[in-house]
């Protein structure tokens, strides 16, 4: 281990010799480490860089990432704090090709120059090792679930589970069951005891996504486990004490969700502790280059392509759309255009960009006599025909929950099976 007291002295002993890490020294009003910072990153890619600073605010650590580094101490007097930033850097440095001499972009990591995005990342690192309940929102491929895996990994709890959960793919029945387990016999099938979500996430993180698709009965139970930090396995009346830090992902507006009564107030207040929002990408078009270069890497990589660019025109025609699909949508037009197209350069003719879904379906005129029950059927099947069975669309455009669309659904299913 080498120390300089300067960032010239740094880089001298750079030329000389090569460092696999390099901490940076985040001093009050000195704009040295944030320059010596840009200069490793840009000279020497390969060396993971991690700044810190004792009275450090989210100003240093939105520089520190717009600089280049790749983790932040908020205090290195904590042991425990730089303990785990070095065996991160320990970590990725193993995972990297060639030995450390290039930098190694894991799947799960965030790619951005936007200073709003930046301000979440820096909030979100922040808090991360704290115990607090954190909600995030943002429209559907912004990268909430990432953010969530951000948070767990910045925190003392990486090394405990990580767990997710989908509120809105909970069967209603089994919901209960699912997030606080149940005993042998609480109901008919179940034939042995159950640990549920929240005593397998342990002293982890247990993520909690489309939460206002949870039905009201759950949200109660949940309250009080976020409440008394206990839980009531179905079946049995001993209270068990949990840990799990609880991140609950929504991307709806809960207010309106609170306002229209399918979501609990006190529960919205409980969660609401910290709020992260990400934007989406139609507001952060300097990320477009960048998230389109990285992905154009991973997808040549990964098919064996050897396209490396992306043509002038291609890139202007990518910042140019409204990626309603957001981050998601990028991702999966580069990766068409990398299977599609060929020779090194991505081209505008390799892009299969989707049309956004503007107009409302044409709806027949409904007979008269026809009940009201055969209307809401009509008008739900219509809708789905209309956006190629896309369930998520289908429920915005028809203004009702994915968890409502789905329970239409079943009952429609059943009355054509007779059951009903």
């Amino acid at each position: 281990m080498t120390s300089c007291t300067a960032g010239q002295e740094g880089l001298a002993r750079l030329k000389e010799q090569f460092y696999q890490v390099l901490y940076a020294d985040m001093v009050t009003d000195n704009p040295s480490a944030v320059s010596l910072i840009e200069t490793v990153t840009q000279k020497y890619p390969g060396i993971y860089v991690v700044a810190g600073s004792g009275c450090g605010t989210a100003r240093d650590v939105v520089a520190a990432m717009q600089a280049g580094a790749t983790d932040f101490i908020i205090d290195p007097s904590d042991k425990e704090l730089v303990k785990t930033a070095f065996h991160k850097a320990a970590r990725e440095i193993d995972h990297t090709p060639n030995g450390g001499t290039e930098r190694f972009d894991k799947a799960k990591s965030f790619i951005t120059r936007d200073q709003t995005l930046l301000r979440v990342l820096a909030i979100a690192r922040k808090v991360a090792p704290s115990t607090a309940t954190i909600l995030i929102t943002g429209e559907s491929g912004t990268g909430k679930e990432l953010l969530a895996s951000f948070i767990h990994t910045n925190s003392r709890r990486e090394s405990e589970p990580y767990l997710a959960v989908n509120c809105a793919a909970l069967p209603d029945e089994l919901a209960d069951s699912e997030l606080f387990g149940h005993e042998k016999g609480a109901f008919t099938g179940a034939v042995s005891r159950k640990i549920g979500k929240f005593e397998s996430a342990g002293k982890g993180t247990l993520v909690l996504d489309e939460i206002t698709e949870m039905a009201l009965p759950l949200q109660a139970k949940l309250l009080r486990a976020l409440q008394e930090r206990e839980i009531v396995r179905v079946g049995s009346n001993r209270t068990i004490p949990v840990d799990a830090r609880v991140i609950a992902i929504s991307n709806q507006v809960i207010k309106k969700a609170v306002t229209s009564g399918s979501f609990r107030e006190d529960l919205y207040y409980r969660l609401n502790v910290i709020p992260l929002t990400i934007p989406p990408l139609r507001e952060r078009k300097n990320d477009i280059p960048i998230l389109a270069q990285a992905f154009l890497k991973r997808y040549s990589c990964m098919n064996k392509s050897e396209m490396v660019r992306i043509s002038k025109a291609a890139l202007e025609l990518l910042i140019q759309q409204n990626w309603p699909g957001n981050v998601r949508e990028l991702e999966n037009a580069i990766e068409r255009g990398v299977l599609i197209g060929n020779g090194e350069t991505l081209l505008p003719e390799h892009l299969i960009l989707e049309e956004p879904l503007t107009e409302t379906p044409q709806l027949e005129r409904p007979a008269a006599g026809m009940t009201v029950r055969e209307m809401e059927k009509q008008l739900i099947t219509n809708t789905l025909e209309a956006v190629n069975d896309n369930r998520t669309h289908a429920a915005k455009m028809l203004g009702i929950s994915i968890r409502t669309l789905r329970n239409k659904l079943n009952e429609y299913r059943q009355e054509m099976d007779g059951t009903v």
